[in-house]
């Protein structure tokens, strides 16, 4: 379970087994140069609530045509180190919008 108020599946996208649980740390958002840039820090916490693991997420999204964003999250360990990475970025369907 995610704790206050994250609105996305977290454990769901990061695969957590059932028993582990995701408290949101801290969060920060902030528009620059046209884009609003989301970055949300999540504590993992096992079957006994003991901290296992940290997650940073982001989301920078452009508010000008063409609307382009990325969404990405990172695995820590406790000591910092990267365990895992995902990063996608938006398309369009089509490239009929190209000349």
């Amino acid at each position: 379970m995610i704790g206050d108020n994250t609105a996305q599946p977290y454990e769901r996208l990061f695969a957590l087994p059932a028993q582990h649980s995701l408290k949101l740390s801290s969060s920060n958002q902030v528009k620059r140069d046209n884009t609003v840039f989301e970055t949300r820090w999540l504590d993992e916490h096992d079957e006994h609530q003991k901290l296992i693991a940290r997650f940073r997420t982001w989301t920078n999204q452009s508010m000008k045509p063409p609307y382009r964003k990325q969404v990405g999250w990172e695995r820590y360990s406790l000591s910092g180190e990267l365990l895992d990475r995902e990063i996608r970025y938006s398309r369009r369907k089509t490239d009929e919008y190209l000349h």
